[in-house]
């Protein structure tokens, strides 16, 4: 797919998710305004409910008993306008609660003269002003022969809680599904990238290994093409000089293929690590002898400082190897010019601590989160101007976490580069 393509596609389904969004802003919006629309009319209907029922008692004289006006008062002082307040509140409390709205709510009774408001009864004493300006109200009038005009007002202290609480389920299902969708759609992006990515350091694994296998197989083709001629067979120095390139060449692909085929067993999870007592100087010193030999061509200094005072650990003596190689392979191959190289050791609490320091072209700070990936390669400019498949670091990394430890780099662009590695001394770690 071309990137100006799947930058649209992005583009698209982003704006697709943002209108998904917007729809559900929108829908639940209109939710709340029908909500708050339907809470009134239930109110309404509750309160001109309340007024029919209270009319009805009085026109039957279905009173409460004795004990219970007792408890009561008159809310209109004319004789022909009493109100019973327990069953006023009865009745609010029942005609709300058929709407299925809670009890989360004060009322008040007022007489209105003119300009004037005065409450003559009900619970009003914390919310008089709201109550009075209240849009649930409704008149008394109908209840009483005289002139004056009485009015039952509710208030919902807690109005839009009430009405979010019988919302919460849908704002959270569609809450919900939003996020997935969302948190899908960056997944798939991120994704998208990172497969990305890896395509391209695979295709450049495969030109660097494609790169390096062609190397020792043109040297091989050509010493093998010197030994038919009869004057190399002829000459025995000669012919042994060309067996011994293809002798060495044929090595270096053997150990190429090893190392690919080393990485992929590895990562179907199939490598065993078999654990003995392993003393680290003893294998930095099999290295270290290695080393020297390479640096002895480019002038180049070995130094060490071996502070560890117990220097055992419990480790696969061929990984551990293996490991120490890389790392001094790296150090050297990063250095263009006159390399010093700098192997140190020292114990903590838990274990040994082994660091190789360079002074070579270090690593950038962008690259260095990746630097232990598979087939990640620092470039230098031309793609094969060091050589190898970016497998290196992957390895140390990996196997040094297979045996209980961890590596931490140091590095500073252009000042060399400084890799610690940590083994513990506990031998059952798995």
């Amino acid at each position: 797919m071309k990137k100006r393509t799947g930058i649209l596609i992005i583009i698209l389904s982003g704006l697709s998710i943002l209108g998904v969004i917007v729809t559900q802003v929108f829908w639940i919006d209109n939710a709340l305004k029908l909500k708050q629309e339907q809470f009134d009319d239930k109110i309404h209907v509750s309160l001109k409910t309340l007024v029919n029922s209270l009319y009805s008692l009085n026109n039957h004289q279905q009173n409460i008993d004795a004990e219970g006006l007792s408890a009561c008062r008159s809310v209109v002082s004319v004789k022909d306008a009493i109100i019973d307040y327990h069953a006023l509140d009865s009745l609010l409390s029942y005609e709300l609660a058929c709407m299925r709205i809670s009890k989360d709510y004060v009322y008040g009774v007022y007489l209105e003269h003119e300009a004037d408001k005065t409450f003559v009864g009900g619970l009003y004493e914390d919310y008089p002003i709201q109550l009075m300006q209240s849009e649930y109200r409704v008149s008394l009038s109908c209840l009483h022969s005289c002139d004056d005009l009485y009015y039952l007002s509710l208030y919902f202290p807690h109005k839009d809680n009430i009405i979010l609480r019988q919302m919460i389920g849908g704002f959270i299902i569609s809450a919900i599904f939003v996020l997935i969708i969302g948190f899908s759609f960056v997944f798939i992006i991120y994704v998208s990238f990172r497969q990305k990515r890896v395509s391209l350091m695979k295709n450049d694994f495969v030109n660097n290994m494609t790169h390096e296998f062609k190397t020792p197989i043109s040297t091989v083709s050509l010493s093998a093409e010197m030994l038919l001629r009869d004057e190399v067979l002829s000459d025995f120095e000669k012919a042994k000089k060309y067996a011994k390139v293809i002798y060495d060449e044929n090595q270096r692909l053997k150990y190429q293929v090893e190392q690919v085929l080393q990485i992929a067993v590895m990562d179907k999870g199939e490598f065993k690590i078999k654990k003995t007592d392993v003393d680290v100087h003893k294998i930095l010193g099999d290295q270290m002898n290695r080393l020297e030999v390479m640096l002895a061509h480019r002038n180049g200094v070995l130094k060490h400082s071996f502070a560890a005072n117990y220097s055992k650990i419990w480790a696969d003596k061929m990984h551990l190897a293996n490991i120490i190689s890389n790392l001094f392979e790296n150090a050297n191959k990063y250095t263009p010019e006159n390399p010093v190289i700098y192997i140190r050791t020292k114990n903590n609490k838990k274990g040994i601590i082994i660091s190789v320091e360079d002074n070579g072209i270090g690593i950038k700070s962008e690259d260095q989160k990746d630097i232990f990936r598979q087939f990640y390669r620092v470039h230098t400019g031309n793609i094969h101007d060091v050589k190898g498949f970016g497998l290196g670091l992957y390895y140390v990394k990996l196997m040094t976490e297979a045996h209980g430890g961890s590596i931490k780099l140091t590095s500073e662009w252009g000042k060399g580069s400084t890799f610690e590695l940590f083994f513990p001394f506990n031998a059952d770690v798995n």
